[in-house]
């Protein structure tokens, strides 16, 4: 069961973080809120201490997928497919992308030690076709590297008050003999 302090904290720094890239996304003329963010803010704040919450496995997995992405709707030619969600319908094009761009993927996050779950989510985002533009590629970069930047500091923040929920855990206050 959640903490007080848990279920305070947790849902106010992941709802900022969103609203920073919502934010940035306005200013910037970009969809900046995607799906793949979800989860990063998610493991950013809500476990803090996973290899996959630090910067470099965030940053690179990303990028990596956005890469895998784009090399699977080379080999497969699935960029002149529909896209899926806005045409309401799979073809197989985007099938075999979006299974390659997943297995190179999880191949280089692993082979890097840079996993980091919510990647499969930006690669699918490239391979289905939603994000399969240089331009809104760039778009999750820059949300990507914004959540990454700003959600540090809550990163940390998170981290302490575990490691000092922990403390407290451990070495519960005495009780008073009546």
């Amino acid at each position: 069961m959640a903490s007080k302090s848990d279920a305070l904290m947790a849902p106010i720094l992941e709802g900022a973080l969103i609203l920073a890239a919502g934010v940035i996304g306005l200013a910037a003329g970009g969809p900046l809120l995607f799906s793949s963010l979800g989860p990063t803010v998610f493991e950013q704040v809500e476990f803090p201490e996973r290899k996959s919450a630090n910067v470099y496995n965030i940053l690179v997995g990303h990028g990596l997928a956005l890469g895998a992405g784009f090399v699977s709707l080379y080999v497969t030619g699935a960029s002149a497919a529909p896209e899926v969600v806005a045409s309401g319908h799979v073809t197989w094009p985007r099938v075999w992308a979006s299974v390659l761009a997943v297995a190179l993927t999880a191949l280089a996050t692993l082979v890097l030690k840079a996993t980091q779950p919510a990647a499969l989510s930006t690669t699918l985002l490239v391979s289905t076709g939603a994000f399969d533009t240089a331009w809104k590629a760039m778009m999750i970069v820059l949300g990507v590297v914004a959540v990454t930047a700003i959600g540090q500091p809550a990163r940390y923040l998170r981290l302490h008050q575990k490691e000092k929920s922990k403390q407290s855990e451990a070495h519960p206050p005495e009780r008073e003999a009546a």
